[in-house]
């Protein structure tokens, strides 16, 4: 998170452009939701579906933010995403892991 943050401008978080929103969007709302409609069509139930929630409500990692700066990606809005889902991710995990619990 400390790399991350140094590459991070303040401006972009408080009014992030549409590939940030989406981006977040996509992972932090729609990948739980696809994850846990899936687990139910597998059949899982309890501990076995609050797990598979989990894991996929979970914002990207840190590192990725390393591995965009050295191959070349656009590394300022990766650190936007990582920063937005790291704070987006304390409101929606715990909706997310209640919804299905």
């Amino acid at each position: 998170m400390l790399v991350t943050g140094a590459g991070l401008h303040l401006e972009g978080l408080f009014r992030p452009n549409a590939g940030a929103a989406i981006g977040v969007c996509l992972k932090l709302i729609l990948m739980p939701a696809i994850a846990v409609a899936l687990a139910l069509l597998f059949g899982l139930t309890g501990a076995n579906l609050v797990i598979v929630t989990a894991c996929a409500a979970v914002p990207a990692s840190s590192s990725a933010y390393v591995l965009a700066r050295q191959m070349g990606g656009d590394a300022p809005l990766l650190a936007q995403i990582i920063t937005l889902q790291t704070i987006l991710a304390a409101i929606t995990m715990p909706v997310a892991i209640a919804l299905v619990a």
